[in-house]
């Protein structure tokens, strides 16, 4: 009996030494896993991207977040990741907007007037490359002193007042035709969203600008091609053999 005894103490005294050593390895294995960047899990989190901000993976291979900006740049009392942060939305909104500039001509453009030497096909340039050198310097000029203004606005509000990134007084807490009422974990989740759609539309954008620029043609109509069917891959109508489905000498 003391020998079954002894024996069963030395079994829980092994047990619990593995499960203390095993609770220590999962511990070790969660915090290495939290120091990891999620977007990048091969690399280390960035100290300054805690998860605070909205849409934060960790993703900064450039390693930016290391040196936020000064506070004579932003008008804060403290370096801060405001300006990268606003800079950001700014890039992913006008890249969202691009990417709608690429496609609504198809639906609806502005007529030119030949009155005042504006040709009446100045505003429907498909190409957005074509579409540059076709409108009037008049109508860049308003383009740009629209984007001036809103830029100025930008600045006070945001990068030198004390409003959020990306707060320009339009939705929820500013002009809210829509009546939006978030609650603070909706709103952040909803900021997360922009984010993310911003960033595929720089990405989506940038594809292209760079596709039209290479092949000359516009958007749509290489869109439309892909959705047709080749005349040299059409199946052939025979007696039934292999050949009768693939062109010849293929």
């Amino acid at each position: 009996m003391f020998r079954i005894l002894v024996a069963v103490s030395y079994f829980s005294s092994a047990l619990a030494f593995t499960g203390s050593a095993a609770t220590r390895t999962a511990q070790n294995s969660l915090r290495m896993l939290e120091d990891r960047s999620k977007a990048l899990p091969f690399d280390k989190r960035p100290p300054n991207l805690d998860g605070t901000l909205p849409g934060d993976k960790g993703f900064d291979p450039a390693g930016f977040s290391n040196n936020p900006p000064r506070t004579w740049l932003i008008g804060g009392e403290s370096n801060s990741l405001k300006w990268y942060r606003e800079a950001e939305i700014v890039h992913g909104r006008v890249a969202q907007l691009a990417f709608l500039g690429i496609f609504f001509p198809y639906l609806y453009h502005f007529q030119g007037n030949p009155a005042f030497g504006v040709p009446l096909d100045a505003y429907s340039k498909l190409n957005p490359y074509e579409a540059l050198t076709s409108v009037p310097a008049s109508g860049l000029i308003q383009i740009s002193l629209l984007l001036f203004v809103i830029e100025v606005i930008r600045i006070n509000r945001v990068i030198r007042g004390d409003k959020a990134p990306g707060d320009l007084g339009l939705g929820q807490g500013g002009f809210n035709p829509f009546g939006f009422n978030y609650t603070p974990e909706e709103y952040f989740k909803k900021q997360a969203q922009e984010l993310e759609h911003g960033r595929t539309a720089m990405f989506g954008i940038i594809g292209l600008l760079l596709q039209a620029k290479v092949s000359g043609v516009d958007i749509v109509t290489q869109l439309s091609g892909g959705f047709v069917f080749p005349d040299e891959r059409a199946p052939l109508i025979g007696p039934g053999t292999l050949n009768d489905y693939f062109p010849s000498g293929l």
